[in-house]
């Protein structure tokens, strides 16, 4: 990312795939724009074998990008690539093996052209390669998208050079009254609902009030300074007003002159709604590419593993809710791992294509979560060089999740509740209402009842969060699941660290299922985490770790004091061993009075049949 993030154009593209070849390790890697015409690939860059290629272009058919243009994800063929695209010419000189590519596509679907790598040996399919591909594919489609609205920006400016000659942009006169004497046919396109009577109303009926105030401004400056240019940009964007009363964004110059001794005022005024749509989304996704380098390394293991009742139970709960709009509050201990209920809700429901956007209420100072959630404008307070979108209008059509909502300030309660309520808010510092469309996970691991009782948490903002509450369980109350998640974890942090371990053996299930887990399935993680580390000729040993479980000999207390169930084959294990231990004790012997039999307070029959049941045959 710092290797392209200071580039544009043409620079940008070619740092990007001499960038992912180093970083991957590949012999190739092109970035390319569709000719959809004549169905070819013109690389927009091409880094092969440590040199650019320089006019490389192909056509689609019979190549191996073929079904990455109509394919919504990564397509990844990780060997015999040659074998499976023979007409490809190109494919054998270069020694081809494998090969990675992706569709860029923009915000309607349409292919604006793809990514691909080409190595000569074979791909293996890494999840963080296929990561940092994403988001090298992500930053092309905002480059590709940026240059195409570059080129509309520059098309409408040379057009209004050519205002009188069928010109798009809308044309307004008005006079020293602010009445309307003349406008042109996109302002009636635009507008809906002009006709020839309406030229004479107010040019204030064509604005909301802070953009006339701003064209008013201009006027006083004008009328002045009298040594000021007769034509200015209006300090923008402003809004005009639609039949309906709907908010087009635009940008305007003014002009002045005189004619038979009256004073006339022209805006030369441009839609730019596509324009702002395009730079939203380009900062959306440049948003989004930072949050997703934070959490890179969080959260590898994603899947929600459990066949415990209670996780059961908790899933089919999100399976209810996600096909819905409903505002969720998800319920549970800390580390009970309620972003990934959140992730798994977002991820079924109709938004799971838009953004999945987070926030720690706890991780940021009060003074900041206004600005973090709702944006704010240049100079809102001190520090605000620059303005900031939020995180609820990068979430806009998609979800946000609000973690710890119980430590949101008390004072930013009603703003909330008015998302939530209307789907408006003002970033600070701003008059400007916004309107956004986002689906509201909230998680808390407080009694927010309680919170209400004690005043530090709007009722009303509680009921309107627990439309629809998901209780996540703690582990204690998961049962096997502790041991499920545990050899998953290991399996994760032996691959991390490259150190084989064993499987559980009984005694570390024990201890697993005895002790309490108060910090849940991430103290689990972090414990097990820890226990490979320090495993020793692949054992691991989790008695020493775990508080209360290392100085009892697991197996030999009382089962229903520790509160655990054993399976079957827990408790033929448990006899085996104990009957081993007997033998051992008595030098194996089987009968008589000091024999294990009576050790174990049997008959010797009885003992003899068990051990012939049990695999144990008598020295």
């Amino acid at each position: 990312m710092e290797g392209t993030s200071a580039c544009t154009g043409q620079q940008f593209f070619e740092s990007l795939v001499k960038n992912l070849a180093e970083i991957l390790d590949v012999f190739g890697v092109w970035v390319t724009e569709y000719l959809e015409d004549q169905n070819r690939l013109r690389a927009l860059a091409f880094y092969l074998d440590g040199e650019f290629v320089d006019e490389y272009e192909y056509q689609v058919q019979g190549t191996p990008c073929e079904p990455v243009l109509t394919n919504e994800g990564i397509c990844h063929i990780p060997d015999r690539v040659i074998e499976l695209y023979p007409d490809d010419p190109d494919l054998e000189p270069l020694g081809a093996v494998s090969y990675m590519g992706i569709a860029l596509k923009d915000v309607n679907g349409h292919v604006l052209g793809h990514l691909a790598i080409l190595d000569n040996k074979p791909m293996d399919e890494i999840p963080e390669y296929f990561a940092i591909f994403r988001i090298f594919a992500s930053r092309a489609t905002a480059e590709l998208s940026r240059m195409n609205s570059e080129r509309v920006v520059m098309e409408n400016k040379e057009k209004l050079d050519r205002l009188m000659n069928g010109a798009r942009e809308m044309i307004i006169e008005f006079n020293d009254e602010l009445n309307i004497t003349q406008i042109n046919r996109s302002v009636k396109d635009t507008l809906d609902y002009f006709n020839e009577n309406d030229e004479k109303r107010s040019i204030s009926s064509l604005f909301d009030e802070e953009s006339m105030d701003k064209i008013l401004n201009t006027i006083r400056d004008f009328r002045e300074n009298s040594s000021d240019p007769s034509s200015v940009w209006i300090p923008g964007p402003l809004c005009c007003l639609k039949a309906d009363h709907e908010k087009i964004p635009v940008e305007a110059s003014i002009s002045t002159y005189s004619y038979q001794r009256e004073i006339f005022f022209a805006l030369f005024i441009r839609n730019i709604q596509d324009q702002l749509q395009s730079e939203n989304k380009i900062k959306k996704l440049d948003m989004e590419t930072t949050l997703l380098k934070e959490k890179i390394n969080e959260h590898e293991f994603n899947d929600i593993l459990g066949t415990s009742i209670a996780i059961q139970d908790t899933l089919n709960l999100v399976g209810q809710v996600a096909g819905t709009t409903s505002t969720v509050l998800i319920q549970g201990e800390t580390g009970t791992g309620k972003e990934l209920i959140a992730q798994a809700i977002h991820q079924a429901s109709q938004r799971k294509n838009e953004s999945f956007i987070t926030l720690n209420c706890a991780a940021l100072p009060a003074e900041l979560i206004e600005s973090e959630l709702f944006g704010h404008v240049k100079g809102a307070y001190t520090g605000a060089t620059q303005s900031r979108d939020g995180r609820f209008l990068l979430a806009d059509q998609g979800t946000i999740f609000l973690d710890e909502i119980g430590e949101l300030p008390l004072q930013l309660q009603p703003k909330l509740l008015r998302v939530l309520q209307e789907g408006t808010f003002e970033s600070v510092g701003s008059s400007h209402t916004r309107k956004v469309d986002v689906r509201v996970i909230a998680a808390t691991n407080r009694d927010l009842k309680t919170e209400v009782k004690l005043g530090k948490f709007r009722e009303d903002l509680y009921y309107r969060l627990n439309v629809f509450p998901v209780p996540v369980p703690p582990l204690r109350k998961r049962g096997e699941d502790i041991i499920l998640l545990a050899e998953a974890f290991m399996k994760k942090f032996s691959r991390k660290y490259g150190l084989a371990v064993a499987q559980l053996d009984h005694q570390n299930k024990m201890a697993l299922r005895k002790y309490s887990w108060p910090g849940n399935v991430r103290e689990l993680h972090n414990i097990v985490e820890r226990a490979v580390i320090i495993s020793r000729d692949g054992k691991i040993n989790f008695l020493k770790l775990l508080p209360g479980t290392e100085m009892k000999e697991m197996g030999r207390e009382n089962p229903s004091e520790a509160g655990i169930i054993y399976t079957e084959k827990e408790m033929i294990d448990m006899e085996r061993k104990n009957i081993l231990m007997a033998l051992e004790k008595t030098n194996w012997k089987v009968s008589g009075k000091n024999g294990a039999a009576n050790l174990l307070e049997i008959p010797s029959t009885t003992l003899n049949s068990r051990m012939i049941k049990l695999g144990i045959s008598n020295r």
